[in-house]
């Protein structure tokens, strides 16, 4: 696919092109930056190594790993002096609580994030975001929980706000909570604010998020057959504000669908985005990184 423009006017509104469930090979200068990789995990202790030079082979550059629990920092910290860009992949991080790990937040952490979040203002700090956070209504249906989650995801705000570092959030199922929560901490045209990870809204929360200065970062759910609906919109989207990732090890891209997710797949998120829009994935790979730069500056 090296190259190659994808040839839209072919394909029918919210399709796949015929090549897009294969990874395409980007363009030797062509780069790609994965704004949501959690490869600390354990899936990746027998070949993380292997596995994050294949990326870098691909293209990926820079990787942004989100924080699930204060707990993941130390292990973070210790991957971003091991890829420290230099002849491989540079990685950012970002401090945080996910909203399904809310019982690992007590009366300490705030302060504790507070303190981790003080490095951000060194020269050179890799810590480049909060979270990833937001309110997860899928997996914690009771009100009470429910309502611990805004308050935590408020907590984070603030302290996100205080070190003006943008937002990583994971909302699932809670479209309305989330809108209004954010809609009260970020004014209407405001700039690089955070970004809404793996998408998987309506066009209209996506327009509503960009406004208060969100991106929307794209993942493998684009890929998927079933999905049509995203594909259908996604191309109207502002490409000045919008983000790739791969969530790994989740949610692999349809053409390796089922297996363990990782950054190298990455290329088949680009190509099927650009489809999208209908222009070349190098473009689009050039645009998703430059904004993800931008957002996070790195």
């Amino acid at each position: 696919m090296q190259g190659r423009s994808p040839a839209c006017s072919e394909t029918p509104a919210g399709a796949l092109a015929p090549h897009a469930f294969y990874c395409c090979k980007l363009s030797i200068h062509m780069q790609l930056i994965d704004t949501h990789a959690h490869i600390c995990f354990d899936s990746y202790d027998e070949d993380r190594e292997v596995m994050m030079q294949r990326a870098y082979d691909a293209g990926v550059v820079k990787l942004v790993h989100p924080c699930c629990n204060l707990g993941e920092f130390g292990c973070l910290e210790e991957l971003s002096k091991q890829y420290d860009g230099d002849k491989k992949i540079n990685l950012y991080m970002s401090v945080g609580v996910h909203p399904c790990d809310i019982k690992k937040w007590d009366d300490s952490s705030f302060d504790l994030m507070d303190d981790l979040l003080k490095s951000s203002l060194e020269p050179g700090s890799k810590i480049k975001a909060v979270g990833e956070t937001g309110l997860d209504y899928y997996h914690c249906t009771e009100p009470a929980e429910q309502a611990r989650q805004r308050q935590i995801f408020q907590d984070q705000i603030t302290l996100a706000l205080k070190y003006k570092l943008p937002v990583i959030v994971h909302t699932r199922d809670a479209w309305e909570d989330t809108l209004k929560i954010l809609q009260e901490n970020f004014k209407e045209g405001s700039l690089d604010n955070g970004t809404i990870h793996c998408y998987t809204g309506d066009l209209d929360f996506a327009e509503a998020v960009m406004k208060i200065g969100f991106c929307v970062s794209w993942g493998g759910v684009l890929t998927y057959k079933k999905n049509s609906n995203f594909r259908d919109f996604a191309g109207s989207l502002d490409l000045s504000k919008v983000l790739l990732e791969t969530d790994c090890p989740f949610l692999a891209p349809q053409a390796n669908r089922g297996k363990r997710n990782e950054p190298s797949f990455m290329t088949e998120i680009a190509q099927v985005l650009a489809d999208c829009y209908h222009i070349s994935v190098e473009e689009l790979a050039g645009k998703s990184t430059e904004n993800a730069e931008r957002l996070f500056k790195i």
